[in-house]
Parts: C-alpha cells; sequence; structure tokens
C-alpha cells in the first residue's frame, strides 16, 4: 500500500483566511504545479462556526476532486490572520475575524477532513509563499512587511519564520513611529498600523477632507459614498497633492520601523507585501529617501527593498508550502 501511495502523484492544500475573502490553492510541490484556485467571501459577521462551515465544505470538494483525479492529499496548510497557537492550531484572537478567539481551527478542520492540518499566522504564510515561489527567492534572511487593512510583519532568518516567544515576533505594525500619534486598536499610541494601514490611510483623507483640505478625492467621496486605498493611489499617480502627501507618510513612516529593524537585527532584505504593496509606486520614493536618511549604522546601498511577486496567490501558496514541508513531502 505504501508503495502505491509513492507512485501516485502528492498534493497538498494552502488556505489563506481574511477578513475579507478566504483563497485555497490546490497544489502538487514537488512539479510547483497550482492545480485549482478557489476564492470566497469570509461571512465574518456569521461567527467562526459559520465560515468554518464554508471552508470545510469546500475544502471537501477540493479534496474529493483531487482523489478522483488520482492525487493522494497530504496535507493543508492554512494561513490566519491574528496571534496563533501554532502548536495545537488555535486562534487565539484575530482582529479581522470577529468571535474568533481561542477558536480551535486546526483541530476541527482536521477532524472534518481526516487529513493533517497545519496552521499559521497568515503574514508568515505570504514570506513561505514567496521564499518558494516569488520574490524572496534569493533574499537570505529578510523582513517582510505587509501593509494591508492592518500591518503585518514577518522574520525569516535561516528559511523559516522566526517566531520567538509566545509565537509574538515580526510585529513591526505595532512598533511606536509617533509617541505621541493616534490611538491603535491594541491600545497603544502611534503605532505603525495607525500611519502605513490602508484603514487609517482612508480615515486621514477623509480627516483631511473634512477639514476642508483641497482634493479631487472630494469627487471621489461624494460621486462614489466613499474612498478606498486605490482611489487614493490613483488619485496620486494623478498628481493630487493631498493623496501624494498621504502617501509620503505611508512611505516614511515604514522606513522608520525598517530602519529600527535593520539597526537592531542587521537585516538587509526587506520584502514589502499586503494589499498596499499595489500602491508601490506612490510610496517607494518617500521610503528609498527617508531610509537613507535613517541608516546611520548600517549602509543604506546595503539594504534591498523588494516589492512581493505572488500578490493574492502568495497566502495560498505559502500555505501549501507550509503542508508540503510538515507532511516530508519537501525539504
Amino acid at each position: 500500500m505504501g508503495e502505491k501511495v509513492d507512485n501516485q502523484p502528492q498534493a497538498v492544500i494552502g488556505v489563506d483566511i481574511g477578513g475579507t475573502n478566504i483563497k485555497i490553492a490546490l497544489v502538487e510541490p514537488r512539479r510547483q504545479e497550482l492545480l485549482e484556485a478557489v476564492r470566497f467571501k469570509t461571512v465574518v459577521d456569521r461567527g467562526p462556526d459559520a465560515v468554518l462551515a464554508d471552508l470545510s465544505a469546500y475544502l471537501t470538494k477540493l479534496v474529493s476532486q483531487a482523489e478522483k483525479n488520482g492525487f493522494v492529499l497530504r496535507g493543508v496548510g492554512v494561513g490566519c490572520a491574528g496571534l496563533i497557537d501554532l502548536a495545537n492550531g488555535i486562534v487565539i484572537t484575530s482582529p479581522n475575524l470577529t468571535g474568533w478567539e481561542n477558536f480551535q481551527l486546526g483541530k476541527r478542520l482536521s477532524e472534518g477532513l481526516k487529513i493533517p492540518v497545519f496552521i499559521e499566522n497568515d503574514v508568515n504564510c505570504i514570506c513561505y509563499g514567496e521564499y518558494w515561489l516569488g520574490a524572496a527567492r534569493d533574499l537570505g534572511d529578510f523582513l517582510c512587511v505587509a501593509p494591508g487593512t492592518g500591518v503585518g510583519g514577518c522574520l525569516f532568518i535561516d528559511g523559516k519564520v522566526w517566531e520567538g516567544h509566545g509565537y509574538s515576533a515580526g510585529e513591526v505594525g505595532h512598533i511606536t513611529i509617533q509617541p505621541d500619534g493616534e490611538k491603535c486598536r491594541c491600545g497603544n499610541y502611534g503605532c505603525l498600523v495607525t500611519l502605513a494601514s490602508a484603514s487609517w490611510l482612508v480615515w486621514r483623507a477623509k480627516e483631511r477632507l473634512d477639514k476642508g483640505v483641497k482634493s479631487s478625492l472630494k469627487h471621489t467621496l461624494d460621486s462614489s459614498g466613499g474612498l478606498d486605498a486605490e482611489s487614493i493611489y490613483s488619485a496620486a499617480v494623478a498628481g493630487d497633492e493631498l493623496a501624494q502627501e498621504l502617501f509620503h507618510l505611508v512611505g516614511t513612516s515604514l522606513a522608520i520601523a525598517i530602519a529600527n529593524v535593520a539597526h537592531l537585527l542587521g537585516i538587509r532584505s526587506i520584502l514589502i507585501g499586503g494589499g498596499l504593496a499595489n500602491g508601490w509606486q506612490a510610496f517607494i520614493g518617500p521610503l528609498r529617501e527617508e531610509l537613507g536618511r535613517r541608516l546611520t549604522f548600517v549602509p543604506p546601498a546595503e539594504v534591498k527593498v523588494v516589492r512581493a511577486q505572488l500578490g493574492d496567490e502568495a497566502g495560498p501558496l505559502g500555505g501549501a508550502y507550509l503542508a508540503a514541508t510538515k507532511t516530508g513531502l519537501m525539504a
């Protein structure tokens, strides 16, 4: 029986659970082949049980389909936003997933699927995906900063995520940038999140418009009923001063956090991922300029800042990589 399994094609599944969407990838890892990709809405307001039911249904269908096509499913790797007890597959708390307190995600998924399930922080999975197939393949040790709804972070050392005590390492989003700044959801003031995330970018734009600052964003707000990071980016590229100022703040704030980490750990490579990386053109100039000013003990020319390549696929592909390595399919 074992020989037959070894001769059959092996597959794994990667999952990225976000506050807006859930993304799934069915992968043949040895050939680096994406067999199927699925995306669906995260029904956060219905609670974790409803989200789990939806996810389990999609996964069960994928497993069945893969087995009919002759694949052996070896495991599932799941990236989830929040503080994760990795050893036990428990979501301790998640800022984007209401009601996910001490939720036994790994146990409940594996019981339903009858195959091993491995739970990881979502940004860590982005790191694994980019390390395996994306922009981090040749970076060596690196810091990943992922500005999106919040600002995620990950330290990737010696080919793996450095988790730290209590899995708390890499939370660059909660480095203090402005001691007297806005109050963050975490309770601290002036966190990087409050200066370089998409949600705060939109908040600052609306605040400035409410104060009467002239901007093309006012027309966007009035005509569509809302603003998002993409519309602010478009305005910045088109030359809108307010939008450019806001992205300048994003870039300089990211640079301060990056310089702090570079000085502390000697990290020379920085990977920028997350949804706000789509605004790269608007913030990378200010980021590099500020970084040049802030790096005093580390030569600025030695610090490489690169943009993630895999986009939305980084998370599920990283989950697949996690499952493949944990089950011995890949070293």
